[in-house]
């Protein structure tokens, strides 16, 4: 960013940005003092006490290593995992399907098709709990990795589809014609020249419903019982598990938002080219 002005401007922005900074920084300077204490540490030091420098190592691996086993999350950030991919590449491979159909094929009342399937957003999601448990319940999905998988890919395509059907609306329809007259099937047009010209819609699509998916609550807690989602798990420690340090459950947090970072690190020269409307590489 360019700062132009004098110099009292200059040191307004500067400590507003270091403010802000501060303000983002402070929790994880909160929860890094948690981990790097054993549980009688926390109870006697003062919150901002460090112990001794060659301890922490070993308070941390400790405390990870007692989330990961002795809270159970372990088997939960599997679930979380499956549920999350199943969500965000779901939804995006069908919204990939019918934004192709309702932009470039010859579909009655295209307007009509996309409302229908984006008034799943307009809604608050706590009314499709009844609903959806009922479902599960008689189709024999309830508490089951497949039935969550299916709840997490219905809830996220019609946000996904609004997405994807933006991006589908700046391909020219003069190259899909073209395709045709080269003798291209619709299917043959969908998978060798739309589906690359839209990777970057791909992407921030399953960037947004895998991160969606991954921190929801609502619906593990509801639908699940033995097959919960790690976040659903994590809530649930301090109450259902008495006794589960403070340490363990910050070393649980941390554990449970390394998925995203690593997927929007490893995703994010695509995800800049989706969020500015730009195809291809």
């Amino acid at each position: 960013m360019r700062l132009e002005g004098s110099t009292l401007s200059r040191i307004l922005i500067y400590s507003i940005l270091l403010l802000l900074v501060a303000l983002w920084l402070f929790p994880l300077a909160a929860i890094l003092s948690t981990i790097i204490k054993t549980p009688a540490q926390f109870d006697s030091l003062f919150f901002w006490s460090l112990p001794e420098v060659l301890s922490i190592p070993v308070n941390a691996f400790e405390n990870f290593l007692a989330a990961w086993t002795q809270a159970g999350l372990g088997s939960n950030f599997i679930n979380s995992l499956i549920y999350a991919i199943a969500g965000g590449a779901g939804s995006a491979f069908l919204a990939s399907l019918a934004g192709f159909a309702l932009v470039h094929l010859k579909v009655k009342n295209p307007q009509s098709w996309f409302m229908g399937i984006f008034s799943g957003n307009l809604f608050p999601f706590q009314m499709f709990l009844i609903p959806l448990y009922i479902a599960t319940s008689r189709m024999g999905l309830y508490d089951t990795r497949l039935g969550m998988a299916l709840v997490y890919i219905g809830i996220c395509t019609p946000f996904a589809l609004l997405v994807y059907r933006n991006y589908a609306l700046t391909i020219p329809q003069e190259l899909i014609e073209a395709a045709r007259i080269d003798g291209c099937s619709d299917l043959e047009i969908y998978w060798k020249i739309f589906m690359p010209l839209t990777k970057a819609a791909f992407v921030v699509v399953f960037i947004f419903q895998f991160r969606w998916t991954w921190n929801d609550i609502l619906f593990g807690m509801v639908l699940t019982q033995d097959v919960r989602p790690v976040m659903t798990a994590l809530s649930k420690l301090s109450g259902l598990r008495a006794g589960v340090p403070t340490p363990v459950i910050a070393a649980g947090a941390v554990v449970a938002s390394i998925p995203t970072v690593i997927i929007l690190l490893g995703l994010q020269s695509y995800f800049v080219k989706g969020l500015s409307l730009q195809t291809g590489e």
